[in-house]
């Protein structure tokens, strides 16, 4: 197990995720971070909406990003 850290980043703040959360491997950091994202795209404050989650690992590196982007939900 590897301690990832989900920080959110925008143009002119970031939060950083001091606490993180163990996980097996990169791809399942990479799933939660598309989770995020989504949650984020989805929620109600959309100040997060063209922001990235990016996510390091436990020696500070960012690994690896994944956009926020503002979804269209369509009901058929």
């Amino acid at each position: 197990m590897a301690r990832y850290f989900f920080d959110l980043v925008g143009k002119q703040h970031i939060r950083h995720d001091f606490r993180g959360r163990e996980l097996s491997t990169p791809e399942e950091a990479h799933r939660l971070a598309e989770l995020i994202a989504v949650d984020l795209a989805t929620g109600p404050e959309e100040q997060w909406v063209s922001c990235t989650v990016a996510v390091r690992g436990a020696d500070g590196r960012e690994l690896f990003n994944v956009p926020i982007e503002a979804l269209c939900l369509a009901v058929a």
